[in-house]
C-alpha cells in the first residue's frame, strides 16, 4: 500500500509542476481520461501452452498528465479476470495428471511513466493522428484464486494447498507499447500491449509441493485432484503425494494484457465555478 501511495503522490506532484510551468506551452488540456476493456493472458505453472486468451476479461479507468515534450505520467485502475487449467495441457502430461485448475478476479492499481515517440505538437487539438509510446511503472495488485468443486466455488489461499500462507496484494512492474489514434479534436482511441510481471509464485495457488496437512477434508480434495481423472500417466500418478513437487517455484507468474481504451481530454477548470463543458470546440475551430 505504500508503494501505491507514494506513486500516487509522485504523480499529483508532476501534475502541479506541470500546471504551474508547462500550460503556456500546451494549451488548457494536457490532462486525460480514459475508460477501456480487453483480454488477460496468465502465464504460469497452469498455463503450459502459454495460450494466448481472447475473451474480454478486463475493465480499466486512468487519468494521464503530459507533463513534458515527450513524457506523460498516468495512475490506472484495472479489474480483471485470470484463469488456467491443466486439462488444457499435453496428453499424458504430468500436468494432466495433475489435473489442477484456478480463476481468479483481480483488481490493480498502477502508476505509469510513459514515454512518447513523437514529440508534442504544441496543442492538445493539434496532436499527431497516431502517436506511438511506451511505457513502464510499478503496480499493487489483489488477486484472489478459487477453484470449483461440487459444484462450488472455494477460496485456494484459505485451503491452504501447499501449507503456506502467501499475501493477497503483490507488487507488479508493468512494461507496455501502446498507439493513440486521434478521432476528433477531443477523443483518442488507444491500443496497448502490457506484460506484468508479478513479484510471487501464487497467482495460481501453485508453487511448490504438496501439504501434509490441511484444515478440513475439502482443502485436501482441492490441493491433489489427480483422481479426478484416473490414471493418466502411472508414474506421475505415483509421484502425486505430500511433500512431492506440485508446482515450479524458481519462476513467478505474470501475465499480459491487450487493451483498447476510449480516451477524452479534459479542462482544468471542469470542477471551478466557470464549469465550462468538457467538449467545446478549441478557439482555432470556431
Amino acid at each position: 500500500m505504500r508503494i501505491l501511495l507514494t506513486s500516487v503522490l509522485v504523480c499529483c506532484c508532476f501534475a502541479a509542476i506541470s500546471q504551474n510551468f508547462l500550460s503556456w506551452q500546451y494549451n488548457d488540456r494536457y490532462f486525460s481520461l480514459s475508460v477501456g476493456t480487453g483480454t488477460s493472458t496468465y502465464f504460469g505453472e497452469l498455463n503450459e501452452r502459454n495460450s494466448i486468451n481472447d475473451d474480454l476479461s478486463q475493465f480499466s479507468f486512468g487519468v494521464e498528465a503530459r507533463l513534458l515534450n515527450r513524457v506523460g505520467a498516468r495512475i490506472e485502475g484495472t479489474f480483471f479476470t485470470l484463469s488456467g487449467d491443466d486439462k488444457n495441457a499435453p496428453v499424458s502430461s504430468f500436468q494432466r495428471q495433475r489435473n489442477l485448475s484456478f480463476q481468479s478476479r483481480n483488481m490493480h492499481f498502477q502508476f505509469h511513466a510513459v514515454y512518447y515517440l513523437r514529440s508534442y505538437q504544441g496543442d492538445y487539438y493539434k496532436r499527431w493522428t497516431f502517436d506511438p509510446y511506451l511505457f513502464t511503472g510499478v503496480g499493487y495488485m489483489k488477486f484472489t484464486p478459487t477453484a470449483e468443486l461440487g459444484g462450488e466455488r472455494y477460496k485456494l489461499r484459505e485451503a491452504r494447498t501447499e501449507g503456506v500462507d502467501y499475501k493477497k496484494w503483490v507488487t507488479t512492474i508493468p512494461v507496455g507499447i501502446g498507439g493513440k489514434f486521434k478521432v476528433n479534436e477531443f477523443l483518442n482511441v488507444n491500443l496497448e500491449i502490457s506484460y506484468h510481471y508479478a513479484f510471487t509464485d501464487y497467482l495460481d495457488d501453485v508453487s511448490n509441493t504438496y501439504a501434509s496437512e490441511f484444515p478440513n477434508s475439502t482443502a485436501e480434495l482441492l490441493a491433489d485432484r489427480k483422481d479426478e481423472v484416473g490414471v493418466v500417466n502411472p508414474e506421475y500418478y505415483d509421484q502425486i503425494q505430500p511433500g512431492a513437487r506440485r508446482g515450479d517455484p524458481d519462476t513467478n507468474d505474470s501475465f499480459l494484457q491487450i487493451s483498447l481504451k476510449a480516451e477524452i481530454f479534459l479542462p482544468p477548470d471542469l470542477f471551478s465555478r466557470k464549469n465550462k463543458a468538457i467538449i467545446k470546440k478549441p478557439s482555432a475551430y470556431d
